[in-house]
């Protein structure tokens, strides 16, 4: 599994990538559910990046109907880890990026392809991984940390693009992610649209029907808001402009998450993993 992608590594590169399918780490995690406790956290973090902005006010719906980049997105990008045609199914997502190009809040150029802004959209559900066992699991291994960046050096070189942004370990991974928040991350239009969200109603999330959304959606985004604060880097959450994180809410974050963490090993896989994952986990028990 996987092999092009290796073939794909620019020459010269001596970075080491691992596999990515059934064993890794990236295949226990991609597709849990879990990750949508992160939706609020991941989304803002990724649209902070001042061409991610740019890019969602230029190109996208959303500020019409901010699910609709969810239920496109997600899917796509556990294709590649789930789907037997896996490299085909990152070629398809790097490809509906290719048309995004404009000028960012900064009046510089930008285009989605450019390895400096694709890295970072990558590097966010990578760290998603760590993310998620630190708060609503049993955390990583400094080892294991390690194994999910060679990992993520693998799902990388599947979009077929630079490895000139990579790192080799986690202490590498951990660097440029505290330098990207305090140094390129912003607060713009797209990160206080999603703030507010809590005061203003959206379109009705998928799957729930519109008379139960319209009673629901206020505690529903108060909720995943008050969650993002609590998921949030504090560096990210002061540039954000978010309200005070107190003790009452750590203490109440704390039971939420513990309740996750100590619940979450007893459910059967087929509740635990997003459709498309499970669909692929099920296909390779198969075998």
């Amino acid at each position: 599994m996987n092999g092009s992608a290796t073939a794909a590594a620019e020459e010269g590169s001596t970075l080491l990538g691992a596999p990515i399918g059934p064993g890794s780490l990236v295949w226990k995690y991609a597709g849990d559910w879990r990750n949508m406790l992160f939706l609020g956290r991941t989304g803002i973090m990724q649209n902070m990046h001042p061409a991610v902005g740019a890019a969602l006010q230029d190109h996208s719906n959303f500020f019409d109907n901010p699910w609709d980049r969810l239920v496109r997105s997600v899917p796509q990008i556990q294709g590649m880890i789930y789907d037997a045609d896996n490299e085909e199914q990152a070629a398809r997502v790097r490809d509906y990026h290719k048309p995004l190009k404009g000028t960012d809040s900064r009046g510089e150029r930008y285009h989605a392809l450019n390895p400096d802004v694709y890295w970072w959209t990558h590097a966010t559900f990578v760290e998603l991984n760590i993310a998620i066992n630190e708060y609503f699991g049993t955390p990583l291994t400094d080892a294991q940390k390690d194994q999910l960046i060679a990992e993520g050096v693998t799902w990388w070189r599947m979009y077929g693009l630079s490895d000139r942004v990579l790192v080799s370990n986690y202490a590498e991974f951990k660097e440029y992610w505290d330098r990207t928040i305090d140094e390129v991350l912003e607060r713009n239009a797209t990160t206080d649209f999603a703030l507010r969200l809590d005061r203003q109603k959206i379109p009705t999330m998928p799957g729930i029907p519109e008379p139960v959304w319209s009673v629901i959606w206020r505690p529903v985004m108060a909720f995943n808001l008050w969650l993002a604060n609590g998921l949030m880097p504090e560096r990210a959450r002061e540039i954000l402009g978010m309200r005070p994180w107190g003790r009452v809410d750590q203490a109440a974050f704390t039971v939420f998450c513990n309740t996750v963490r100590y619940t979450w090993p007893l459910l059967p896989d087929r509740l635990k993993y997003a459709p498309r994952a499970y669909a692929g986990i099920k296909r390779v028990r198969g075998k």
